[in-house]
């Protein structure tokens, strides 16, 4: 898979495409629908297919500080189009003078003038241009007069409610894994690197690594789940706990995310990245009496947690 950084790096020689465009957040079931659609129109065409998306949420632009929380970063959005072998990543800085590109300046200098695109394969619902004044079928319209085809894909339902973005992150803050890992494809995953704790753990005979995780990331809701570790290569079984500690006197000022892995016998994980994926959710988050009723409820996490692998 090849990414070109921006419009600026847009070779001249890219020749004519197949396009589809969209933050594609998540790249869940109904992203993987569009550009699989866009893929396949580019190999009956003899073509490659561009998938053009951001490196940021447009609201973050267009509204500070009211843009959504991120189902996944630039780095993880790339590794995932990579497995659905896409040809072409075009990653475009949005700000504001890309907010402020008209409708009919991006289909004829970036659609036509850079990407020479042929095709335009998009979600039903897609709008682009300065304040969204774009549809399908102004693209229609505005394509035809450059012999640019567009292909309007439905929306893709799942359990009779439309899959998006919006409402996977949703079902993630809810702490609702399952049923936003079957709408994604895939167990919602959320990565950093590992910071010292309060050892407190340990104490407790389960030490943990605490992940700290980017603010601008969709973080489940407060609780224990089932999930994996991923560390440089390898995926262990894990236990996760998001909250504040309320069983101890002073709450944490922020959610903290704390991994047991089960019998870990690697080295020291200070300053290493760390991916956790969540498979299901094993209870909310608690108030114990003692630290012993805690020690004991661990362990009752584990066990179920190792049941299901």
């Amino acid at each position: 898979m090849e990414i070109i950084p921006g419009l600026e790096a847009v070779p001249a020689d890219l020749g004519e495409t197949v396009v589809t465009i969209g933050m594609f957040d998540g790249v869940h079931l109904g992203h993987r629908r569009i550009i699989e659609m866009a893929h396949l129109e580019a190999r009956e065409l003899g073509l490659r297919c561009v998938v053009f998306t951001f490196d940021r949420h447009p609201l973050e632009t267009l509204s500070p500080g009211k843009h959504p929380k991120l189902l996944s970063s630039s780095a993880q959005k790339l590794r995932l189009l990579e497995e659905m072998d896409v040809d072409l990543v075009l990653m475009v800085h949005f700000d504001r003078a890309f907010a402020d590109i008209t409708a009919e300046r991006f289909v004829s200098e970036i659609l036509a003038g850079k990407l020479h695109a042929r095709e335009v394969v998009l979600g039903e619902n897609f709008r682009f241009g300065r304040g969204g004044e774009g549809d399908i079928s102004l693209l229609v319209s505005l394509g035809a007069h450059y012999g640019m085809g567009v292909t309007p894909v439905p929306l893709l339902v799942v359990d009779g409610e439309v899959v998006s973005s919006t409402a996977i992150r949703k079902l993630v803050e809810e702490g609702r894994v399952e049923e936003a890992a079957r709408r994604l494809g895939w167990d919602y995953m959320v990565e950093g690197v590992v910071v010292r704790g309060d050892g407190r753990g340990r104490s407790l005979g389960f030490p943990t690594a605490n992940v700290e995780v980017h603010d601008d990331r969709c973080v489940p809701a407060n609780g224990v789940y089932a999930g994996e570790a991923h560390l440089e290569g390898k995926v262990v079984p894990a236990v996760i706990y998001i909250g504040r500690a309320p069983t101890f006197t002073h709450l944490h000022p922020r959610r903290r995310i704390e991994v047991h892995m089960p019998g870990w016998e690697g080295e020291g994980l200070y300053n290493r990245y760390m991916g956790v994926s969540f498979r299901r959710r094993l209870r909310g988050e608690m108030v114990f009496e003692s630290p012993e009723a805690l020690r004991e409820q661990i362990a009752r996490d584990v066990r179920e947690t190792l049941r299901g692998f």
